[in-house]
């Protein structure tokens, strides 16, 4: 498998740190030097607190170095599910949300050279058009500006889809090394890499042995590391999905995604078209690369392969980001995860809202003052528990599936 297409050859190259070899006391230690991470450090380096990021390897080479990069607030059929199941005030508070973190991309990409286009989004239906329909009427009655309509940009037919207007799509290294060069101006923040956090104990941060004492501390990494609280392992799963990128094919205007679970998603960059999809369950049989290729090539007959990758994705167990405290059991301990594969807006959404609490104070049901939609992510919130169960139940499975794999390695 090849680097993904934002590598770019090689010709963005992220600066390089050292490794933290003493004590550090701070206000805010950032875990994890993803585009939460780097959000957070560059939002608090503006409110003049001083942080300092811990990345385990090196800094933007997670997910987001595999995005699509997507960014907008149409999260599937989100806001017709959100109705039904939080009603009007938390469903408009998602949105909100969601749209203030593409208003800070607009103002950031502004001064960032990023490749930032606005774009149409579509979430699309092959065979359901009854559910696009409602989901444009839930988007409406929420005051977005949604209307179905077709889609012949697409190489197959549809049922329809839904579009907001003014979204927009990026190229994300480019954004995080924009991002990086200007935090790096700043005297407030300290980055350290190949610095992997093994524990969390009585407010102090532990790499190896080393150790931070914050004052707060934010977690960004892609999958919480503290495992003693929270009970992330049993509130998320991950998922894996497949991207290429072609040339030789007609211009895509807009970004689209399926309304199923396993369906494509495609949008535009350049000369070239990036699809993405047969996404399964991290754990479970991996995607034939062949068969995958063969099924977009079907539809793009004269395109050419550019570059093909993965990426994983944590997803929460009723759609929703966990963005808030970590747990009732960490004080000054904060999370953001489970971004269910739009991490480009659900990690500004949480850069926003984390900082914000940090500086202005939380309330005990994850909002602040200033974001009373923090409500809306709160980690310790009520899950359905037959999610939970069947999440519990899926992971118990996994781990004896694991086990016998070692074992069976083992004995041969």
């Amino acid at each position: 498998m090849s680097d993904s297409i934002w590598s770019d050859g090689g010709r963005i190259q992220m600066p390089q740190y050292e490794k933290l070899t003493r004590i550090k006391k701070v206000d805010v230690t950032i875990v994890g030097g993803g585009l939460c991470g780097l959000l957070c450090a560059y939002f608090l380096k503006e409110a003049g607190v001083e942080c300092l990021l811990l990345e385990g390897s090196r800094i933007g080479s997670g997910t987001v170095r595999h995005a699509m990069a997507q960014v907008t607030s149409q999260h599937g059929l989100i806001y017709s599910r959100l109705l039904e199941t939080l009603g009007e005030e938390k469903a408009r508070m998602y949105f909100e949300a969601n749209e203030l973190a593409l208003h800070k991309y607009r103002e950031l990409a502004a001064s960032i050279d990023c490749d930032f286009e606005e774009r149409s989004s579509y979430i699309y239906s092959r065979t359901d058009k009854e559910c696009i329909e409602r989901e444009v009427r839930a988007a409406s009655l929420l005051g977005m500006k949604a209307e179905f309509c077709e889609t012949p940009e697409l190489p197959f037919d549809t049922a329809g889809a839904v579009r907001f207007p003014n979204q927009a799509q990026m190229n994300p290294v480019k954004f995080l090394y924009g991002l990086v060069k200007d935090i790096e101006k700043s005297d407030k923040v300290t980055i350290f890499e190949e610095m992997p956090v093994d524990d969390w104990i009585n407010g102090t941060t532990w790499s190896g042995l080393y150790i931070t004492i914050p004052k707060n501390i934010i977690c960004t990494t892609h999958f919480p590391f503290y495992k003693k609280a929270g009970g992330y392992n049993n509130k998320l799963y991950q998922n894996r999905s497949y991207i290429m990128a072609l040339d030789h094919v007609p211009e895509l205007h807009g970004m689209y995604a399926d309304a199923s679970d396993n369906g494509l998603a495609l949008r535009g960059y350049k000369d070239m078209i990036f699809v993405g999809g047969a996404t399964h369950r991290v754990g479970q049989e991996k995607c034939d690369w062949n068969e995958f290729r063969e099924k977009i090539l079907s539809y793009y007959p004269e395109a050419m392969e550019r570059e093909h990758w993965e990426v994983e994705d944590c997803v929460s167990l009723d759609g929703i980001p966990y963005i808030g405290p970590y747990s009732d059991k960490t004080p000054n301990m904060y999370v953001a995860t489970g971004f269910n594969g739009w991490g480009m807006t659900s990690a500004m959404t949480a850069a926003i809202l984390l900082t914000d609490a940090i500086i202005n104070g939380q309330k005990t049901n994850g909002a602040t003052e200033s974001y009373p939609w923090g409500e809306v992510f709160y980690p310790e919130r009520k899950i359905v528990r037959s999610q939970y169960f069947a999440n519990v139940k899926e992971n118990v499975r996994e781990n004896i599936k694991s086990f016998l794999t070692r074992k069976s390695k083992i004995n041969d």
